[in-house]
Order: structure tokens, then C-alpha cells, then sequence
């Protein structure tokens, strides 16, 4: 059964509780017992294996479910909504029309008109037209989603309403949304939280994501009187290091002299000049590109795209880029961390996601230091990547 230490949990695979089960079975009923997956007795030990190791995997399911770096889905809106933290929802795009025609017609909750992209529009409330036959109105897109709309693009009445003759938007849309990531909602649960943080580093981390167009900042201290060293980096006495991916230099050193108490120092190889104030340092993000290559035999229910589905999905793991896939085995991830290390067999999530297929072998190596490896590990400063798509290879054998 699966094992619950200080680390986390550990499941039992199938494949060990169906040497369990026939080492049990063996013992109980002699080694002469028929074990084979044809036996009855052996189809009996794979589907009892197979429920066990099923239990194992819900005990994990459930443990992410409380885990605010795991849980996904519903699971991570009940998290996040303890502390107010809510989801943002798909919205339409929505623009004020003028609508025409004869006076005093009542225009129904719901009419029709189209965009000259096709995309339909619906009246929010029922509308009057006055003395000159004309009103001012807001329509909705049917559609949830950022559909853009431009001054002058809505013009089609689609619902025959009698006395209803024209519509028309004289300024742009507000453009809609598709309803949050897990990814940018797991993010700003962290702005939120740390916003107004005791913890200065906390805060410091809280308003350098709060800026345009960073996507991932990490932050230490050393509050002693003697250089420290963190995964190979030094850091300064009575200093902060932050390392900062995205953004504008300026903003990121305003953000962390905004928060940061007098006195602390701040270590990195990305300076920024304020005088007479002291300079800013901070580290930006060194990459190491990493190359695998793949070999897995095909079966029947591979997809007919499934090399490129094993592409895609290896990249979107690694990378944490979003792509429009909603195929069987499909998740969201946030991608490798700055600072984190890459064992090899974690690669197997991704590549396993695509059904069909049994992997014959898998390689993993740091391009600038080729050669197959279990784990390639992180300073402080750098982060795992694939530079293009082309460093994922897939042999077909």
C-alpha cells in the first residue's frame, strides 16, 4: 500500500503489487499455482493489483487536492476561495449600439445582430426607441472569449423584430476573456496572499510579480554576518537575492526598493543606478537548453498525431506553454521552475499522457554538456528549458 512519510507519499505501482499478489498467491497455494494472464487465477491477481494500485493513486489525488502547488481544478478554487481568492470566470465582449427604427418600438431582451466576423450579439435588456426612433443599448457576444470588436464592425440586425431597423457601435468592444488558468490563478493566489505580507521578503517577491510582464520571481535572504552560499550562488551578509524573469529592469528595482527594509543589501549581476541611493542588484535567469530523444514502439490505438502529441506535451511540461489541446491524458502545467532540478523519469508523465505506445528508451542531456543523465541539477540562478520543439525527439521503432 502506498507509504505516508515526512516526505510525502510514496504509491505502490501496479506492477510491484503484481509481484506482491503472485509472491503471496505462490505461497499460499504453491509454486505449481498458474499464474499466466490467461489463468483465471492470474486474471483474478492483475485485477485485484489493478484495484489496489487504483486506491493508491486516488490516496495521491487526494493529497494534491490540498496541496495548493498540486491541486488543480475545482479542487484549487476551493483552496484559493478560503481566502477569498476567487477564480476569474469567461467573460463576452460588451459595446454600447445605437439602435434605429420606429419610434416607440420595443426591441425584446435577447435580439440578434452580427459582426462582420460573424460572431452574434445579444440585446442585455429590453430596449424603447424614442421619439426619433433611436436608443442607445449594450449587446453581449454569445461567445465567451477575447473576441475584439471595433467601432463601426457591428452592423447587422439578425432577429426580425418588427419597426427594428439598424444597429450600429460607434466605439470599440470590451473585449471578453477566456476564464482563467490554473497557471495565472495559482499565480496571482500568490500576489494576493503576499500583497500585504509580514514576511518582507514575501512582500518584496509580491510586488516584483505585480509588474508588467514578469512571469516568475524567487527571492532568499541572508540575515547573517558572513557570506552564505545557496545552490552555488553566493549571497552577500544582511542582503536579499532575487531572481526575476520578465520584466523591466527599472520596475523590478523600484518594486524591491520599495519594500525592502534600510540597511538590506541586495546581491545579483543585473544592477540598476538610482543615485544618490544605492544601486539594486538582482539576477536574471541563466538557461540551461536540455535535448531528449525518445523511442517508443507505436501501437494500434496510437494517434494518428501522436508524435506530435508527444512533442507538445513533453514541451508543455517543461516549458509550461499553454496549447489547445483537450485530448484524453491532457493537464496544465506550470512548467520547471527557476531553481529546479530535472530527474529523468519525471519525463515520463508527459510522454505517458499519449496512449497507444510502449517506450523502449528515453535519453535526457544538458546540450552544453552532452551525454545521457538520470538528473541535471540547478544553481539558484538558472532554469530548465527546451530552447525549440527540435530538441524533442521521437524514434519510431
Amino acid at each position: 500500500m502506498a507509504i505516508i512519510d515526512a516526505t510525502g507519499i510514496i504509491p505502490t505501482t501496479l506492477s510491484e503489487y503484481q509481484t506482491l499478489l503472485r509472491s503471496a498467491f505462490s505461497s499460499a497455494f504453491g509454486s505449481n499455482i498458474d499464474l499466466s494472464a490467461k489463468s483465471p487465477q492470474g486474471q483474478f491477481v492483475d485485477n485485484l493489483a489493478l484495484s489496489m494500485s487504483q486506491s493508491d493513486d486516488a490516496v495521491v489525488s487526494v493529497a494534491g487536492a490540498i496541496n495548493i502547488f498540486r491541486a488543480f481544478n475545482s479542487q484549487l478554487e476551493g483552496l484559493a476561495a478560503i481566502l477569498g481568492i476567487n477564480k476569474n470566470i469567461a467573460t463576452s465582449t460588451i459595446v454600447t449600439v445605437t439602435l434605429g427604427g420606429t419610434p416607440g418600438t420595443t426591441i425584446p431582451q435577447g435580439s440578434r445582430s452580427r459582426s462582420d466576423a460573424g460572431d452574434l450579439y445579444s440585446l442585455n435588456d429590453a430596449t424603447q426607441l424614442d421619439a426619433f426612433g433611436v436608443a442607445s443599448a449594450t449587446m453581449s457576444a454569445l461567445n465567451t472569449g477575447p473576441i475584439v470588436l471595433l467601432a463601426g464592425q457591428l452592423n447587422s440586425v439578425v432577429d426580425v423584430v418588427p419597426g427594428w431597423e439598424t444597429v450600429t457601435n460607434i466605439v470599440d468592444g470590451a473585449t471578453g476573456r477566456n476564464i482563467e488558468s490554473d497557471t495565472a490563478y495559482r499565480q496571482r493566489y500568490f500576489v494576493e496572499l503576499f500583497k500585504n505580507a509580514l514576511s518582507v521578503l514575501d512582500s518584496i517577491i509580491s510586488g516584483i510579480s505585480e509588474k508588467d510582464n514578469v512571469t516568475e520571481v524567487i527571492g532568499v535572504e541572508n540575515d547573517t554576518d558572513a557570506v552564505i552560499t545557496i545552490q552555488n550562488i553566493d549571497i552577500d551578509p544582511h542582503s536579499i537575492a532575487m531572481v526575476v524573469e520578465g520584466g523591466i529592469d527599472q520596475d523590478i528595482a523600484d518594486a524591491i526598493r520599495l519594500k525592502k527594509t534600510g540597511g538590506t543589501g541586495t546581491t545579483g549581476t543585473t544592477t540598476v543606478s538610482d543615485p544618490p541611493n544605492a544601486d539594486i542588484n538582482f539576477f536574471r535567469p541563466s538557461y540551461i537548453d536540455i535535448e531528449i530523444t525518445i523511442t517508443t514502439t507505436p501501437g494500434l490505438s496510437f494517434p494518428a498525431n501522436g508524435l506530435q502529441l508527444l512533442k507538445d506535451r513533453v514541451l508543455n511540461y517543461i516549458n509550461g506553454i499553454s496549447l489547445i489541446d483537450s485530448g484524453p491524458g491532457f493537464f496544465e502545467l506550470d512548467g520547471m521552475k527557476i531553481s529546479e532540478d530535472l530527474q529523468k523519469t519525471r519525463l515520463y508523465t508527459p510522454i505517458n499522457s499519449v496512449p497507444g505506445h510502449s517506450v523502449f528508451s528515453l535519453t535526457l542531456e544538458d546540450k552544453s554538456d552532452p551525454g545521457d543523465v538520470d538528473l541535471i541539477e540547478t544553481d539558484l540562478n538558472q532554469k530548465i528549458r527546451f530552447l525549440t520543439i527540435d530538441d524533442i525527439n521521437v524514434v519510431l521503432l
